[in-house]
């Protein structure tokens, strides 16, 4: 389940990304270093409560809280988890 969550969220940053070109992370990657400002910060949290369902926690909707893929599966998992599944 880990996996598919990494592989959805990679494809979300990638498409909701201002550098159309398919971006190759470490989930640890600063994602403002590669170009992430706050409206693309939004399109993929959109992105990812609409392909999970789910709704990020108000104090995780700042792009420090989010800024990395590692970060953003951990508020995934821990609102799936909340969610019963």
């Amino acid at each position: 389940m880990k996996e598919d969550i990494i592989k959805i969220i990679i494809k979300n940053i990638n498409e909701n990304s201002e550098n159309k070109e398919a971006i190759e992370l470490n989930i640890e990657t600063d994602l403002m270093e590669l170009g992430m400002d706050s409206i693309t910060f939004i399109k993929i949290v959109v992105a990812i409560e609409e392909t999970f369902e789910i709704e990020v926690p108000d104090e995780k909707l700042l792009i420090t809280e989010m800024n990395t893929a590692s970060k953003i599966i951990e508020v995934v998992s821990f609102a799936l988890k909340n969610n019963g599944e």
